[in-house]
């Protein structure tokens, strides 16, 4: 793919990234944790969302950090980059939660996964990482389907794939955490044992001997 001008006429930033796990729109929905209750925030500025990027384990080769330089000393700039973020989030987040309850996802969010995924590079080139391979991309300017480009293919690719009938979202009312159930039978209903599982087994352990 040929590089993207940028309005200076330098090179974009480049990025290759390997296919995402439909797993990482759930992933980066989970940001915001304990929904039904405390809504503990993990990211509170584009410094924190380029670092999940990072950390994401699709970022194998050049990255993300260059186009957030970009907007580095624009601080409106930055906050406007970032509150896009979250609106994706919330969006991703919405509809998989619709699906997890069994659901249809409100046509409007819908809607704006299409248009988020329209801004996102298109996937339409490779290059060699390592001993395997990578979709190269050309950053032309930072923009929120840029950064969250693979969070919006995971999306896209969990929606229309055979593992949609398996998002599941904790069963604690507290938790909210969206999972893919990949138990045998279809059954899990915990985002963890060693999380949530533990606490409903130890509070309905408490339950039967209460009072005794």
């Amino acid at each position: 793919m040929g590089a993207m001008g940028t309005s200076s006429g330098r090179r974009a930033a480049g990025a290759l990234l390997v296919a995402p796990q439909h797993s990482l729109c759930l992933d980066f929905a989970n940001t915001l944790a304990w929904r039904g209750s405390s809504r503990e925030e993990s990211l509170h500025e584009l410094a924190d969302v380029v670092r999940w990027c990072a950390g994401s384990g699709t970022v194998i080769a050049g990255g993300f950090e260059s186009a957030a330089a970009a907007v580095r000393d624009d601080l409106a700039r930055a906050a406007r980059l970032f509150d896009e973020t979250i609106a994706i989030r919330e969006t991703i987040y919405r509809v998989f939660h619709a699906v997890a309850a069994g659901a249809q996802p409100a046509a409007d969010d819908l809607a704006a996964v299409n248009r988020e995924l329209a801004r996102a590079p298109a996937r339409v080139a490779l290059g060699r990482a390592g001993a395997g391979f990578g979709w190269r991309l050309e950053l032309a300017r930072p923009a929120a389907p840029v950064l969250l480009a693979p969070v919006l293919w995971s999306a896209g690719d969990l929606l229309a794939s055979s593992q949609l009938k398996r998002v599941r979202e904790c069963a604690n009312g507290k938790c909210l955490w969206l999972f893919i159930d990949d138990s045998k039978n279809g059954s899990r209903r915990w985002c963890s044992m060693q999380a949530c599982g533990n606490r409903a087994k130890a509070h309905r352990h408490y339950l039967r001997h209460k009072g005794g």
